[in-house]
């Protein structure tokens, strides 16, 4: 659906729902597409997209009526969905330091800290080596604590097959981790 944006930023700007009307149904398709396509989670993908709208009608003042509206509407979404994974990997972040910080008996020194954030860094470099199965099971497993039996299930495969892609990703990550020096191999 073509719209004439210059238009329709103008009446959204003045609170016009009918022009929030129709940049949704111009965009909200479109949109809905790039962001499931990053997210691969349908339910999330209606959240953000909504939200994206949301914000849009809630910044609507500060619309420039020279600018690029797609631009700016998938920019909005863009940061969202980056959020989205900043809040996943900071969680998942916290979870493996603080079970790290707790089997040790002494307190962590800043140099731990600065240790452990070099660690996850070459960790997510080195997972980028592993196959897609492999990463997928590493993750449902180390990351996400979820039991073999379990995977498998999920998955469709037997538990043998699951141990034996996990047990090579283990192998392939303790030797891509063993490139960078780092000697963390009790977090894997």
């Amino acid at each position: 659906m073509k719209i004439n944006e210059i238009q329709c930023i103008k009446e959204l700007r003045n609170g016009s729902y009918q022009a929030f009307t129709q940049i949704y149904e111009a965009y909200a398709d479109r949109l809905y597409s790039f962001v499931l396509k990053q997210l691969k989670n349908r339910s999330l993908t209606q959240d953000i997209v909504q939200d994206t709208f949301l914000r849009l009608w809630d910044n609507r003042s500060q619309l420039d009526c020279f600018g690029n509206l797609q631009a700016f509407i998938f920019t909005i979404a863009k940061h969202q969905v980056i959020d989205y994974f900043r809040r996943q990997v900071n969680e998942l972040q916290f979870e493996d330091f603080m079970e790290y910080c707790e089997s040790r008996e002494s307190d962590v020194s800043p140099e731990d800290i600065l240790l452990y954030d070099e660690f996850l860094q070459q960790l997510k470099q080195s997972k980028k080596v592993l196959s897609q199965r492999e990463h997928e099971i590493y993750e449902l497993s180390r990351e996400k604590h979820i039991p073999i039996r379990q995977i498998a299930e999920q998955l469709n495969l037997s538990e043998q097959t699951v141990k034996n892609y996990l047990t090579s990703a283990m192998k392939i990550l303790r030797s891509e981790m063993m490139k960078y020096n780092i000697l963390f191999i009790f977090f894997l």
